[in-house]
């Protein structure tokens, strides 16, 4: 997906938002805000050309992400600056998860009902320019998240799942993690050959290995290859590393996309895909939700 007018202001807003975060001084805030503008304006010249000049980089809203969190963690000192946000996610997850158990056990069709847990739970999100989220009306309202309405081709879908015997799954935020440990768990106990893919190294919310390796103890998943997908926005083939690359590429698996980072990147080459990558994610700005084609605010669940 390509970079849109919005994207410019949801990027700058975020920036702010960080900088908040991560320094007291205005000072230190303004020259980080400065040095994210500068980059971002000088590359804002390359939109429609697909690859970055010399590097090789899509110009999505990903790509621009991704070097704003590299700037403010430099400049800060802070490896992982989101650290306290996501502790929190994970316990609010750990509390939801028996929900989200109860609902698969009673469910009519199991595949079905870890679709809508993996879609529900990519509600779990911060710092979305125009989408308002907190941990406490969530928990109030996550019955009711499973039970709404999913945008997608139920069939096709779920055919495409049941057909495949491996499955690539990308994992999005911290948090959200915990139901995609569950929804790998099942997937593996139907018999099914899953790698799980997080971040190699923490960048914005987004779950990392330790964060997986935390979800996976808690909920008991066994047998179950983790290869980080690397340290950026969504997926970048040209930072991510052979050994992910080399299961990512490969016809004989599916992929399962989480989030809007990973949509973003993919969307740019998803014709290589055709018929293997779904991506399951809320849409939770307009960009994304009209390159989709879906409302603002929908669960999504898209194959390719």
């Amino acid at each position: 997906m390509r970079l849109k007018s919005d994207c410019i202001v949801c990027l700058v807003e975020r920036a702010k938002y960080e900088c908040d975060m991560m320094f007291k001084d205005d000072d230190a805030k303004i020259a980080a805000m400065d040095e994210i503008l500068r980059f971002l304006v000088s590359h804002l010249s390359d939109k429609g050309k697909g690859k970055s000049k010399g590097k090789g980089k899509s110009r999505t809203p990903a790509f621009f992400g991704t070097e704003r969190e590299r700037i403010l963690k430099r400049r800060s000192g802070i490896i992982d600056p989101h650290e306290h946000v996501k502790r929190q996610s994970n316990e609010v997850a750990k509390e939801l998860l028996p929900v989200a158990i109860d609902y698969f056990s009673s469910h009519h069709d199991g595949i079905e009902a870890l679709v809508r847990i993996a879609a529900a739970a990519n509600s779990m999100e911060y710092g979305v320019r125009g989408y308002s989220y907190n941990d406490a009306t969530f928990k109030a309202d996550f019955m009711h998240v499973l039970h709404e309405r999913l945008n997608w081709d139920r069939d096709l879908i779920l055919s495409a799942i049941r057909e495949r015997d491996r499955v690539l799954y990308l994992t999005d935020n911290a948090g959200e993690v915990f139901f995609d440990a569950f929804v790998v768990k099942e997937l593996s106990e139907m018999g099914k050959e899953v790698v799980v893919s997080p971040k190699s190294a923490a960048v914005i919310n987004d779950a990392t290995v330790n964060d997986w390796k935390e979800a996976a103890e808690y909920v008991g998943v066994e047998d179950v290859e983790m290869i980080p997908s690397g340290a950026s926005i969504g997926v970048s083939r040209e930072d991510a590393s052979a050994e992910f690359l080399r299961v990512f590429n490969n016809d004989d698996y599916l992929v399962i996309a989480k989030g809007m980072g990973n949509y973003e990147s993919i969307s740019e080459f998803e014709t290589e895909f055709r018929q293997r990558l779904i991506y399951i994610l809320r849409a939770k700005c307009m960009p994304v939700a009209e390159s989709i084609g879906v409302e603002r605010g929908e669960l999504v669940a898209k194959l390719v």
